[in-house]
């Protein structure tokens, strides 16, 4: 079982709907290799930023990358998808408050990627 917004979430940047000035920055950002080390999506509800946040996880560590869309295929893609790489992490900051929460991530944050390319840390609902 998938929770609907997580089964029909957007795959590619050209798939998200009313963020074209957004997704297109961030296209030009992975085709020209100039990713910077953090990015904050700031918005209301519902306008995409968890999404943006997950397909710009997978285009930095996408093996076939394909006009700073990721491919959705290659492993890489999947496993992010499927929650199997751990080097992408989603975090609900709702529930994830606490000092101790916070101790454990920034230890957490000091090692290397095992899998992919980039270590991604996605903080939600900050």
């Amino acid at each position: 079982y998938q929770v609907l917004y997580r089964k029909w979430r957007p795959q590619a940047f050209s798939d998200v709907y009313g963020q074209p000035m957004i997704t297109t920055a961030l296209k030009n950002e992975l085709r020209t290799g100039r990713i910077a080390h953090a990015y904050l999506f700031t918005g209301s509800r519902g306008t995409g930023k968890t999404s943006c946040a997950k397909i710009l996880a997978k285009a930095v560590n996408c093996l076939d990358q394909q006009d700073g869309d990721p491919c959705n295929q290659c492993d890489s893609c999947r496993g992010i998808d499927d929650g199997a790489i751990l080097d992408v992490v989603e975090i609900d900051a709702a529930s994830n408050n606490g000092v101790d929460n916070i101790r454990d991530l920034r230890e957490e944050v000091n090692f290397t990627p095992a899998v992919v390319k980039y270590r991604v840390y996605i903080i939600d609902e900050v």
